[in-house]
């Protein structure tokens, strides 16, 4: 393993992370046929990737989400959620477009049980070099993944952390931020209290 702060190269920046995460993925896979669903999920993953609209970039694929990050500062908030939202209904029209009820098996009866969350967080972060390959390093690496798990009623939400809406300004004249979003927070251990906004995701509001 090769680390770049050994070699005085490791560079600490402030890192947005927007992780968005198929839920129901772990029973889907158990009671799917593996060759047929991993077509499903792959061209699921697929479809968020190529609605990237704000060329964020990939640390890693983890099966059941993708990590996006940015270092980059001339986004809006409105804009990142706006990227959610776009990454959520292109995932629902795909998900709708495999039309299960053409097929009767497992994986396909299941896919109606598939959906999809969002955590947005921004923190200082590093990078560790494994074999040439980058990877994110951090605590509020760890504060991002933590979130996936937490007491949100919803099964489809946005979640966006206090210090990401410190670090991003809205949209004075048009913000997105409004009285759909509610207030909460979760306790970490070694951590502490998280901070965040969340609103529920319905494809309802989000495909025409």
């Amino acid at each position: 393993m090769s680390l770049e702060v050994c070699n005085n190269k490791s560079i600490i920046s402030p890192t947005l992370i927007i992780i968005p995460n198929i839920t129901g993925f772990t029973d889907y896979m158990n009671n799917s046929n593996i060759e047929h669903s991993q077509v499903v999920i792959g061209t699921l993953l697929e479809t968020i990737l190529d609605n990237n609209i704000l060329n964020l970039k990939v640390s890693e694929i983890e099966g059941d989400a993708i990590l996006f990050y940015s270092y980059e500062f001339n986004k809006t908030i409105d804009e990142i959620i706006s990227q959610c939202e776009t990454m959520f209904k292109k995932f629902h029209e795909k998900l709708k477009s495999f039309n299960p009820d053409n097929c009767k098996c497992g994986t396909c009866e299941r896919l109606h049980n598939l959906t999809l969350k969002f955590v947005v967080h921004f923190g200082d972060l590093a990078s560790i070099i494994l074999k040439d390959y980058p990877k994110l390093y951090g605590k509020e690496l760890i504060v991002a993944h933590k979130l996936l798990k937490n007491r949100i009623e919803f099964n489809e939400y946005m979640l966006i952390t206090k210090d990401a809406l410190s670090n991003y300004e809205s949209d004075k004249s048009n913000s997105k931020i409004n009285a759909d979003w509610k207030i909460g927070d979760e306790f970490i251990p070694e951590i502490g209290v998280v901070d965040y906004l969340y609103k529920k995701l319905t494809t309802s509001k989000t495909i025409n």
